[in-house]
């Protein structure tokens, strides 16, 4: 029953674009730096600001990816990681809506996960059990 989870072709497509959010950050972070991240900006910010911003970048990219790995095994872990991990992607990113209105992309991904999760989410609490489909 779990490989029946983890083909379910929406959750799959959830995980697809946790992936490439996860990479994402994570590239911002491999090219930034803690003092750097300003670079990317269209507005100066303080080196508090960019230090900030390049924590919350690594810290969400690691987390989206171990979310999105345990939501393709079709984990309970994977279900609630993601779900913690969407809301603090979106309260990340209402916070750099204050910075830059192109924060306001990071809330698709986020977005979409909770609706779909929700939507799927007897699946992943009662997984393994008869009752589950």
């Amino acid at each position: 029953m779990m490989a029946s989870m983890a083909r379910d072709k929406i959750v799959v497509f959830v995980s697809f674009l946790w992936i490439v959010q996860s990479v994402g950050r994570l590239c911002f972070v491999a090219f930034g730096t803690p003092e750097g991240m300003g670079q990317f900006l269209d507005t100066p910010i303080s080196p508090t600001t960019s230090i900030m911003l390049f924590a919350m970048f690594l810290l969400l990219g690691v987390l989206g990816l171990i979310a999105a790995l345990g939501l393709l095994a079709g984990q309970k872990w994977g279900f609630w990681s993601t779900i913690l991990t969407s809301f603090a992607t979106i309260a990340f990113d209402l916070w750099g809506l204050t910075i830059q209105f192109t924060a306001a992309i990071g809330l698709v991904v986020p977005t979409i996960s909770i609706i779909v999760l929700y939507a799927r989410k007897r699946k992943f609490l009662l997984n393994g059990r008869k009752d589950a489909f």
